[in-house]
Parts: structure tokens; C-alpha cells; sequence
């Protein structure tokens, strides 16, 4: 089944604002059981492994989310361009809650396989994100 390209860009924002909502009943209902995710050069994780990485990020940033500023669409995948925003107000990464606000690019390449994603690669500045919360 082929997806538009305005289908799949939907995906995509679904995706990220069922994130944004923890609404983890959704998301898993847009995960296929076969995902293979990589985050800023992490080996291959598989969705477990990869939803405890977002329920880290959960925790840390109650508030957090994602503003998507621009989707690209090739075939099955969708590219998004977004800013991360949120304020650490729980522990994360061994670091302490400090109250910072944090605003940090992000980029991720999603392919999606019907209406199921299949393959998530990402990259987000957590360099800058670290650094703001260790000022």
C-alpha cells in the first residue's frame, strides 16, 4: 500500500504529537513491532529500546516537545526538521532537575511501511541540550 506524500507528512505529525502527549497507546498504535531505530549513533535499537530512550526524555522534560518546522516527503519517508523545547524538571541523564529551558534542533528520518513506522533515524543537539543544563 502507497502512501502520498500528504499521508505520510499526517503520519509524521501524528507520530510526534502522540510523543508530545505520551500518548503511548498511540504511538505504539503508529509503531511497527519490526522498527528499527537509531539515535544519534546509537547502534540498531528495537521499539522497547527505543521507547525507554523517549520515556527517559519524558521524564526529564515533562513539558517537552516537539515544533516541527518543515516535513519533506520522499516515497515513505518523511524527513522533519523540528526544535525540541521543554523545561528539565525531572532527572535525567544523571543530572538533577535544574528548571532549565531547553530549545534545541533536531532533525529525524522516518519511513514508514503502510501506515506503520519502520525505520526512525534522528539526531538531536544534545550537546547543547547537556551544556544547558550544566551552566
Amino acid at each position: 500500500m502507497s502512501f502520498s506524500a500528504d499521508e505520510i507528512r499526517d503520519l509524521v505529525t501524528s507520530f510526534y504529537r502522540a510523543l508530545d502527549r505520551r500518548d503511548w497507546e498511540r504511538v505504539e498504535a503508529l509503531v511497527s513491532p519490526r522498527l528499527v531505530a537509531e539515535v544519534a549513533g546509537s547502534g540498531p535499537m528495537n521499539w522497547s529500546q527505543w521507547r525507554a530512550h523517549l520515556e527517559e526524555f519524558s521524564r526529564g522534560f515533562s513539558d517537552g516537545r516537539h515544533v516541527i518546522e518543515e516535513i519533506l516527503v520522499d516515497g515513505s519517508h518523511g524527513v522533519c526538521r523540528f526544535r525540541f523545547t521543554g523545561t528539565h524538571d525531572g532527572e535525567f541523564r544523571g543530572i538533577a532537575p535544574t528548571g532549565a529551558t531547553v530549545s534545541v534542533a533536531g532533525i529525524s528520518i522516518d519511513r514508514f511501511q503502510g501506515d506503520a513506522l519502520v525505520t526512525h533515524h534522528g539526531q538531536l543537539d544534545l550537546h547543547g541540550l547537556l551544556t544547558r543544563l550544566t551552566d
